[in-house]
């Protein structure tokens, strides 16, 4: 098993305040860390995919909220998976209340939210403890199931050691080990390339 992410993002305090909630992007795109705050995918494979959710909804079902949609402490950094997922669900019917501890949400930026997930050996994400009512009505209600997540969590770490095979062979002298990394590289190369088909193809 792997950990769900290695960081848990941080909304920066005494943000200015904006007119639109739109002005926010850029900000919220440093303050997540070029990822969504759901499923942690990261944006420099597709960067236009990704957008501003509002964590309690601009107009959740059977209640009516007075946050502000402008107030930049209920924004959240979001692919356009989990944001479709997500629209207007909330549960709890309270704006105050984000879960009852069966069923709603929890702010990504708080570790309780990294705690509660991990990674199978292919990426999937799953509950830390399988009984956890919360973590699977969250994975659920997010579709935090699609395989999409999967396939770029496995994108992001083949790029990572293709990036770090390269490092080492502009360093290899010695030729014998430096085709048995030449012949790791092509096999990493691959399998990149069948996942990217994946993810910019298959979810085009």
């Amino acid at each position: 098993m792997h950990p769900f992410r290695e960081k848990t993002p941080l909304r920066r305090p005494d943000r200015a305040k904006c007119e639109h909630y739109s002005s926010y992007l850029k900000t919220l795109r440093e303050d997540f860390t070029q990822r969504c705050g759901y499923c942690n995918d990261l944006d420099n494979y597709r960067i236009r995919s990704f957008t501003i959710d509002h964590f309690v909804p601009q107009k959740p079902i059977g209640f009516k909220t007075t946050i502000a949609p402008n107030y930049y402490y209920n924004l959240v950094y979001a692919c356009r998976y989990c944001n479709t997922s997500k629209t207007n669900k909330w549960p709890t019917n309270d704006e105050k209340v984000h879960n009852d501890g069966s069923r709603g949400f929890i702010d990504p930026v708080k570790q309780e939210y990294t705690d509660l997930y991990k990674r199978t050996k292919s990426g999937r994400i799953v509950p830390v403890d399988d009984k956890n009512a919360l973590a699977h009505d969250i994975i659920a209600e997010l579709k935090l199931w699609q395989p999409i997540h999967e396939r770029m969590w496995k994108f992001e770490k083949i790029d990572r050691l293709i990036e770090q095979i390269e490092l080492r062979l502009s360093k290899v002298k010695d030729q014998a080990a430096k085709e048995v990394a030449e012949a790791i590289h092509y096999k990493l190369l691959k399998s990149w390339r069948e996942i990217q088909k994946g993810i910019f193809v298959d979810n085009d």
